[in-house]
């Protein structure tokens, strides 16, 4: 225990050395301390009110949580990140293997990784020949920026970046649809895996899970071990924060006018207080449209106000403008996605800044609670490895847009919506683009499909049944929902709710729940449909559909 504790003041001080933030925090003490009447015997009193005051306590206290669930993770460093491979010539790539092939739970999930990692590297291959383009190439056409004067402000890395005016993005067309993965690759991965090995995972999942769960409420925090993840009295436990005896923002604000009123001074009140565990329990019942960047910002410990936020994406986006990554096409065809989305094609712009500095971050990658899968490496001519490629180490996938869109409804500065996109995607999208068993609160995609299938057979066995039989397998229908966290599914604002719990209950759960859910809700019509084409077309709408009540039907109503 004493060397636990250790660990994690060691990891505290690491971490507040590390933020600007706590250096202001260091100078505003000083500074009240040179400036106290106070003797002594009372000056560490003094300080201590000035920090409360101040808002410095509550800080040192979310990066304190922070830091003891970031020592709870599985993950290493990723070596240094370097470009410099762009100019010593033909750059290539490589897995690195090491980090990725330790520890595998079991020799199913050993065969997937080694077949999913050939797979990526071989396309990674055939669409650099494709495009005719290397890897990593110097932009030869980079805007060069000269002192700015009075009459004259130089424009933005950012806002060049955004534009999309580069002379290497006219190879796209080429890409054809082209793309490493998507979701037809993870339903073909994971339907192998539940397929060949359902026995075993099945055992896995009935086994006790001994932690202990802790579900925050707004003045109590309920502690109780319970076992099986997938009972539905665990679920119910877990999910206590969304039973009807609660009033749910995305419900009760719409049948009652003034809980909306109420909803605001919840959440002001804890964002005065700014505390993690509390920010995350309001958020389990839904934020107020007014409060929730700011909430969701708190539960994530984010500071989004910083100015070396902006200057930090302001320097992402200049790498980007110095080197073209042959990633930057896929991310450039991704963005196709929201160009012809009615909800989201004013913000393409905005989301390509995001989207490319993201891909330059090398903070993203080692702070993944689950590691991007497969890593590859960037290596030289003469064989040197030089860091991850892509920078940030995670491959850009088919749909990644999806994550960042409904941010730009919340965020108006990019800078903002892409230190919340990159925390979203460290913190919960990760677990949906990696190959393990991860069970419970943490689950990960092959889990989370699992649930989804386990819950749809108890609770709908007949509807499942029928699926399968017009040739429509039920996995098949929800992966798409699952795997983007069913932004572009759903309507903006439902889509809004629901992440508004998976940060509150901080995981992934409400997604497999939601998605027996909408299978429920529309199991007379599902019934009635004998082709895969009908169920396709019943299925496709689901804008009119509402979050709230349909998990609380699906976990309460029963």
């Amino acid at each position: 225990m004493q060397a636990q504790d250790e660990q994690l003041s060691q990891a505290v001080r690491h971490a507040l050395q590390q933020q600007h933030t706590f250096q202001q925090l260091v100078q505003q003490a000083k500074a009240h301390a040179t400036a106290s009447q106070h003797p002594i015997a009372e000056l560490e009193s003094s300080i201590l009110q000035h920090l409360l005051a101040s808002g410095g306590a509550s800080y040192i206290c979310n990066t304190a949580f922070a830091a003891k669930e970031q020592l709870q993770l599985p993950h290493s460093a990723f070596p240094p990140v370097s470009l410099a491979f762009a100019k010593k010539g033909k750059a290539s790539l490589d897995v690195d293997r090491e980090l990725h092939l330790q520890g595998l739970p079991t020799e199913s999930l050993h065969k997937a990784k080694q077949a999913w990692q050939k797979l990526l590297l071989q396309r990674m291959h055939y669409l650099q020949a494709k495009v005719s383009l290397p890897l990593v190439s110097p932009n030869q056409s980079q805007v060069k920026i000269q002192t700015a004067t009075a009459e004259e402000i130089p424009e933005a890395a950012s806002a060049r970046v955004a534009s999309g005016d580069q002379p290497y993005l006219a190879s796209v067309p080429l890409l054809q649809e082209s793309y490493l993965f998507g979701i037809a690759d993870w339903y073909s991965l994971v339907t192998t895996l539940l397929n060949s090995h359902w026995d075993s995972i099945s055992t896995a999942l009935s086994k006790v899970d001994n932690r202990t769960i802790i579900c925050h409420d707004l003045t109590v925090d309920d502690q109780l071990t319970v076992p099986n993840w997938t009972s539905w009295p665990w679920l119910q436990h877990f999910f206590q924060g969304l039973n009807a005896q609660h009033r749910q923002v995305g419900l009760d604000d719409l049948l009652h006018p003034w809980f909306q009123q109420s909803s605001i001074k919840t959440g002001e009140a804890c964002l005065e207080v700014a505390a993690i565990p509390q920010c995350r329990a309001a958020l389990q019942r839904g934020a107020a449209p007014a409060l929730r960047p700011r909430l969701w910002a708190s539960a994530l410990a984010l500071d989004l106000e910083c100015e070396i936020v902006r200057d930090s994406f302001e320097n992402l986006c200049s790498q980007v403008e110095e080197c073209n990554l042959l990633t930057d096409l896929l991310i450039e065809q991704d963005l196709e996605t929201v160009a012809n989305s009615e909800h989201f094609f004013l913000f393409e712009e905005s989301l390509r800044a995001v989207l490319l500095a993201a891909s330059r971050d090398p903070s993203l990658g080692p702070s993944c609670h689950h590691k991007p899968f497969p890593c590859l490496l960037g290596k030289t001519a003469s064989g040197d490895t030089q860091g991850p490629y892509p920078p940030s180490g995670v491959l850009p996938c088919r749909g990644l847009v999806e994550y960042a869109a409904p941010l730009c409804y919340l965020y108006a500065e990019q800078a903002s919506c892409a230190v919340m996109f990159c925390s979203m995607y460290a913190r919960f999208w990760c677990r949906l683009h990696t190959i393990d068993n991860t069970a419970g609160q943490d689950a990960t995609l092959v889990s989370l499909c699992a649930l989804f299938l386990h819950l749809l057979e108890e609770g709908e066995a007949e509807v499942a049944e029928h699926l399968k039989a017009v040739g429509c397998p039920p996995l098949q229908l929800a992966l798409p929902w699952i795997m983007t966290a069913f932004a572009g599914h759903l309507a903006v604002g439902e889509v809004l709710l629901l992440w508004d719990r998976i940060i509150g209950f901080d995981s992934l759960l409400p997604l497999p729940l939601l998605a027996v859910a909408v299978i429920a809700f529309r199991r007379q019509v599902l019934l009635t449909a004998d082709s895969r084409e009908q169920i396709m077309s019943i299925m496709e709408d689901l804008s009119q559909l509402k979050v709230v009540p349909l998990l609380q039907g699906i976990l309460f109503g029963r």
